[in-house]
């Protein structure tokens, strides 16, 4: 609101609501609940006679008043956001309550208003879940002869929409129900669809005589889906333009009002505009068929208008949302979406105000009708979201140009029809056997392991060989060999072999998706965002590779050890920046997934990486995979897992080249400001999306009092877990899958115990005997004293911790080890500023949920025990420079001149990489808050001394000097620049890492090593509405 006071102006408000804001903004201060009651208020007063009251009493006069006037009412009750099966079957209650009155005889319903799991790629389930639920209310419409509509809104629903209309309607029960159906002339397909539906409609009435309704409106959710295809870099669904539209509608209509069509389908043109209206009725004369016709508009919008249609028609039907009292909150979606779309420059309604016969407006409003009438025979009616691509990545790679790979579109029919027959595929394999790769031979060796399928009680599915201490001394022999012939080769052919790799992940991403499911039990929504993860990381390092050449050489051979709950992504991560940096590497797949890594691994070797410079060697975690860690022949070694297994191997090796993605025990904060639907549904995704089992996952939700108190709160947490489908990867309708093992350790005692003062508010159960389902568990009652609180666990447990204020919760969220992702819900733009300033995080997230990181979007990397070694953040700028050796700083002048330069260009800046207008993706750096420990030799060189100084005022960290015999153990990073062996065991024991690297010459090198990173990533929009909402400013 304070944000909206700065920005308003009496022209736009009007006086008396102008003056009303600019008070409610200074008063807000003191008074801040009394002010915002006096704008809810003012908001309820503002929505009068565009939302109406749903109670029976004030319902029931506005019908009648409005019959008396020629005018029908079609009923839309609106109400809560349905994030689960309880609310989702109250919302149906509450329609077939309103249906069962004798003065309602038309009503309207989304199916996403009464079914909760509508999921796009499980297309026939999720039209069985919504005809089930459908199935009752024209139950009830039939026995109360009242007419229903299916509403059409998210492009995703169209075709489920359809089905389910056409389903119901052809089973003996409904066979002579007259019903309707919504079509949007934003979409192309609406054309084919009403092709569809009008020769399905003609059988029909040639066999029960019934008739259906075809309401043709333009399009309502024209922001979301925008918003939607944005982030997943898909081409919006809807036409690009207004006149497109225009001219779709008006091809709608001339297709509609026809002879063939008159008796089995009734059609509904929806629009204020009065010349398309005018035209519909005269076309509708021309062709003798007025009756079909009937004419629809909004109620409270243009209410002359819509008087004037019913007096000249005999009839109009007003579109009228309602809402019960306490509900009205959850209407104001709809309230904004009208205003925005009734204010937007090319709308009609807007120049409607104005408008007198042979005026300016009315004069633009003709023309732009003659066009759409003139254009709508040549107006496309091919997908655009199926058949256009939004930017060519691979053609934006030639250009030097790194963009992000689209996502997967599961409504394209092409996409899901590979996804099934890759699946059926897959799951029929049952005997794989994968070799070692060394020195470029397949070996398949008597030592062997399996892997299991997690969707199948553990089945096993394939054998791989394990290496043993020989195998190691060849393998690094191998690689330390090839390293040179593969460094020296020309950075751009490098960069090119990582494209076509890329080129095939995309083309084989069904391929994929299959192998991770059913090597790793992932679903579909999580499988498709890692091909373009691991896309985007071969030809992001690629690109970053060409400007890392100067200065600097290879480090030679780099082990990558993954993990197994990214079994793609984080692999094709390590994999291809070590690849892209020069290096020679050998991948130690994660013993869970090693299947799907022997997949990566064959798409870049058909792309051309030597066999030789990437070899393939799984062991068993004991002395041999030891062994391998500890080569004296590797020279760095690139690890994601928990920060006991950095440890691990530094105490095996303490002078280990070591880049450590670690652990995370990761919370989101809910304010008394937050969205609580939009909360709820982001906590109940980053909790318990891939079954709770990323490093990511948000284990905890630090809740303001008064939201954690509240029931309303409770209940939608609580519907909203216990609605989630609980299955396996390879079903499209799991929304939570299996865990990789069955629980034991951490996983197994949050699932099991509660500590004093924590109850379930939902109890998490073992599905399956054999142990790898469970349905996800919400404890309340964690405190920052808790077991809980402290200890990291992959799996779907969520604690909920009451916080009595907002500086509590921030205060409770960096109390942790860890700093790997955070999450604020917030509306307050205060509070946003405060918590982005003040959390301890590497990802930071408002307003979203905190899982599913973007390359170069938000690149990933955490603070604290999150992150170990001489590393910096996935997906980055800085990540690459870590996988070279640097010309050693020698010229003082140069590299302040160099770093002063990249400190006013780079790092005192918050840069948007992403460019995105629904979302802000901020990188940035942020100074340490303690010390960082420098030790050096006495003998060091004066000039270093000096340059490290000069950049500690420079950048705002703290240093201490110290002897390597007095290491500062109060720091938060050790900078070791003496000839001694550091530490490192004990100091990483204590959480503090070390950095033995010399200083480098090049400032956009050294400089990120005195700085945290940072990615901040803000929801940029309310309901589709770009600029909406907080917009808190970085500083």
């Amino acid at each position: 609101m304070r944000r909206s006071a700065r920005l308003a102006t009496a022209t736009g408000l009007g006086r008396f609501d102008y003056i009303g804001i600019k008070l409610a903004s200074i008063t807000s201060h003191v008074f801040p609940r009394l002010v915002m009651r006096i704008v809810h208020l003012r908001i309820r007063r503002a929505a009068t006679g565009i939302i109406l009251p749903s109670e029976k009493e004030l319902l029931s006069k506005h019908i009648q008043m409005r019959k008396k006037l020629g005018m029908r009412l079609n009923i839309n009750l609106l109400g809560e956001a349905v994030l689960g099966e309880h609310e989702a079957k109250a919302r149906l209650q509450s329609i077939i309550e309103l249906v069962q009155r004798p003065e309602i005889s038309y009503a309207s319903v989304k199916i996403s208003s009464i079914v909760s799991q509508l999921i796009s790629i499980d297309h026939a389930g999720s039209v069985s879940r919504a005809s089930e639920n459908l199935r009752l209310l024209y139950r009830q419409a039939q026995e109360s002869n009242v007419f229903i509509n299916l509403d059409m809104e998210e492009f995703r629903d169209l075709r489920i929409t359809v089905d389910v209309f056409k389903s119901l309607l052809s089973e003996v029960e409904f066979s002579a129900m007259d019903a309707g159906i919504v079509l949007q002339a934003y979409l192309p397909e609406s054309h084919a669809v009403f092709a569809e539906l009008g020769e399905w409609s003609l059988e029909r009435y040639n066999k029960t005589g019934a008739t259906i309704k075809i309401r043709l409106v333009k399009g309502a959710n024209l922001a979301m889906e925008k918003a939607e295809a944005e982030l997943h870099g898909w081409v919006g669904a809807p036409y690009s333009t207004k006149p497109d539209v225009d001219a779709s509608y008006a091809r709608l209509i001339d297709a509609a009002l026809r002879p063939e069509y008159s008796k089995a389908v009734r059609i509904g043109i929806a629009s204020h505009n009065l010349f398309h209206i005018a035209w519909a009725i005269e076309v509708a004369k021309a062709r003798g068929v007025d009756e079909q016709l009937d004419i629809e508009m909004l109620e409270g919008m243009a209410n002359a208008e819509a008087l004037s249609v019913a007096a000249l028609t005999g009839n109009v039907l007003l579109y009228t949302p309602v809402t019960r009292h306490q509900d009205f909150p959850t209407a104001v979606a709809y309230l904004v979406r009208r205003l925005d779309e009734n204010t937007s420059k090319e709308n009609y309604l807007r120049s409607s105000f104005d408008m007198q016969v042979g005026n300016k407006e009315f004069m633009d409003q003709q023309t732009r009708f003659l066009a759409s009438v003139s254009q709508r025979h040549s107006i496309s009616t091919l997908s655009r979201r199926h058949t256009m691509v939004l930017d060519d990545a691979h053609q934006k790679f030639l250009q030097g140009v790194f963009i992000n790979e689209s996502d997967a579109d599961p409504t394209n029919p092409v996409m899901a029809k590979k996804l099934h027959d890759e699946f059926s595929h897959q799951y029929s394999v049952t005997e794989l056997e994968i070799p070692l790769v060394i020195d470029g031979t397949e070996a398949f060796t008597p030592e062997t392991e399996f892997g299991i399928d997690p969707s199948d009680d553990g089945a096993i599915w394939y054998r791989y060989c394990v290496a043993q201490m020989n195998d190691v001394d060849t393998a690094v022999q191998s690689a330390g060999l090839a390293f040179s012939q593969w460094s020296n080769r020309d950075v751009q052919e490098r960069a090119q072999i990582l494209a076509d790799a890329a080129l095939l992940m995309q083309s084989q991403r069904a391929r994929t998706i299959a192998v991770m499911s059913r090597d790793a039990g992932k679903t579909f929504t999580e499988a498709d965002p890692e091909v373009s993860e691991a896309i985007d990381f071969a030809r992001f390092y690629a690109l970053s590779a060409i400007t890392k050449e100067v200065d600097s050489t290879a480090l030679g051979v780099v082990l990558v050890v993954p993990p197994w709950n990214f079994p793609y992504a984080i692999v094709a991560g390590g994999v291809c920046a070590a690849l892209a940096s020069g290096n020679a590497v050998i991948l130690k797949p994660a013993p869970e997934t090693v299947a799907t890594s022997w997949l990566l691994v064959n798409q870049l070797w058909e792309s051309g990486v030597p066999r030789e410079v990437l070899q393939f060697l799984p062991t068993r975690d004991d002395e041999v995979g030891k062994y391998l860690v500890t080569h004296t022949g590797v020279d760095a070694v690139i690890l994601t897992g928990a920060f006991e297994t950095a440890i691990m191997f530094t105490q095996w090796k303490p002078e280990i080249h070591l880049m450590a993605e670690t652990s995370g025990k990761n919370a989101i904060l809910i304010s008394a400001s937050a969205d609580i639907d939009n909360a709820v549904k982001d906590l109940v995704q980053s909790a318990f999306g891939h079954a709770g089992q990323k490093c990511s996952a948000a284990s905890l939700a630090i809740v303001d009092s008064s939201v954690y108190n509240d029931p309303a709160f409770r209940n939608q947490l609580r519907d909203a877990v216990e609605s989630l489908t609980i299955g396996f990867g390879r079903d499209f309708s799991t929304a939570v899958g299996p865990i990789i093992h069955p629980p034991q350790g951490a996983l197994e005692r949050a699932l099991t115990i509660l500590d004093p003062g924590e109850s379930w508010l939902v109890a998490p159960r073992q599905i399956d005997e054999s142990g790898y389902l469970w349905s996800p568990g919400v404890k309340f009652g964690v405190t920052p004293d808790s077991w809980s609180f402290e200890h990291e666990w992959f799996g779907p447990v969520l604690g909920v911790i009451e916080a009595p204020d907002f500086d509590s919760a921030l205060d409770m969220q960096n109390r942790g080890d860890y700093g790997l992702t955070a999450g604020l819900h917030s509306l307050d733009v205060q509070e946003c500023e405060k918590w982005i300033d003040g959390v301890q995080a590497g990802n930071l997230y408002v307003n979203r949920g905190i899982t599913g990181a973007v390359v170069n979007r938000q690149p990933f990397g955490g603070w604290k025990r999150s992150s170990v070694g001489a590393t910096s953040k996935a997906g980055g700028a800085n990540y690459l420079s870590n996988l070279r050796n640097w010309q050693a700083f020698t010229s003082l002048q140069a590299s302040k001149e160099a770093a002063t330069a990249w400190w006013d260009t780079v790092g005192s800046k918050s840069l948007d990489m992403s460019e995105l207008k629904v979302e802000r993706n901020y990188q940035r750096y942020r100074a340490y808050g303690n010390v960082v420990a420098i030790c050096c030799d006495e003998d060091v060189d004066v000039q270093i001394r000096e340059y490290i100084t000069w950049i500690s005022d420079l950048v705002g960290t703290p240093i201490r000097w110290c002897a390597p015999d007095d290491v500062i153990i109060n720091c938060d990073k050790v900078r070791w620049l003496s000839e001694q062996r550091p530490p490192v065991v004990e100091l990483l024991a204590r959480g503090i890492t070390v950095d033995s690297r010399p200083v480098a010459a090049r400032a956009d090198v050294e400089l990120p090593r005195w700085l945290h990173e940072q990615s901040v990533s803000i929801v940029n929009h309310r309901y589709g509405n770009v600029g909406a909402g907080p917009h808190p400013q970085l500083r």
